[in-house]
């Protein structure tokens, strides 16, 4: 019988927070980076689990809009504390906000398939994270922020 096999448990989210993995060691931007993950989980299981689309486009132009009001932040205090590789820093920004926005202009006209998403968030934001925004954190704690 067609509808004897059970069904299929649904993976879990491919973003969840962990400060191991995570953690930039200031506790603001963790917080927003929390967030930020937070949303990236739900992209990927409006995605996984209903199969919404619109949905899904919806949270990642959330998604775009909560990381650049986050970089604004990141850069306000880099500039405040003088840090030395805040050029760089603020030109990863803007290049991760453009790829984003790329990336939802291709799956609002199908060139690509929203399935793409969660891929495209597994390095998008989460390797900045791990590697640009750990380099600052030493700097801002020197500065009074943890």
């Amino acid at each position: 019988m067609w509808f004897s096999k059970p069904k299929p448990e649904p993976e879990p989210s491919l973003f969840i927070w962990s400060d191991e993995e995570h953690s930039v060691g200031v506790s603001i931007f963790d917080q927003e980076h929390e967030r930020l993950i937070a949303l990236m989980g739900q992209i990927h299981l409006a995605l996984q689990h209903k199969q919404d689309r619109h949905r899904a486009e919806s949270l990642l132009e959330t998604l775009i809009h909560e990381t650049q009001a986050h970089f604004d932040h990141e850069e306000s205090v880099m500039r405040n504390i003088d840090f030395a590789e805040r050029e760089a820093h603020t030109a990863e920004h803007a290049a991760l906000i453009q790829q984003a926005n790329a990336l939802l202009l291709k799956v609002r006209n199908g060139s690509i398939s929203a399935l793409a998403i969660p891929n495209f968030l597994k390095t998008w934001l989460m390797t900045h994270m791990r590697s640009m925004d750990r380099k600052y954190a030493s700097c801002m704690r020197r500065n009074g922020l943890h």
